[in-house]
């Protein structure tokens, strides 16, 4: 018998900085949102993503990579950057990081929707 995949959770963990204001880190993480809702309702994603709180300092960040680690249902994080600028602010946490990681390289925009479900949908 087969386990239930759905179980397992993939957790979604943008990066972003208070420098650009809170109405910026409102759509980051309404985008950050939409992002992890499409990536779970792909049937070519056999486990649950669970979004996270747009993270916006290095404390925080190491933090929820020690939670990651501990979490047992976690099996692994997906990382956004909103920007390249708080990249560095995951050195620390990544140090600590005990499960795979996938970095999306991208950055969001609209007109890429159509785009976005022909490749992973």
């Amino acid at each position: 018998m087969l386990p239930d995949l759905k179980k397992l959770e993939v957790w979604f963990v943008t990066g972003s900085q208070h420098l650009y204001g809170p109405e910026t880190l409102k759509k980051v993480a309404e985008h950050s949102k939409e992002i992890a809702v499409f990536f779970n309702k792909s049937s070519k994603i056999p486990v649950s993503v669970i979004f996270k709180p747009v993270m916006t300092g290095p404390e925080e960040i190491a933090n929820i990579c020690i939670e990651a680690n501990t979490y047992g249902n976690c099996i692994g994080v997906i990382t956004w950057c909103h920007t390249f600028s708080p990249s560095k602010m995951w050195i620390n946490g990544l140090k600590v990081l005990q499960k795979p990681i996938l970095h999306l390289h991208t950055q969001y925009n609209a007109t890429y929707r159509g785009a976005r479900s022909t490749w992973i949908s």
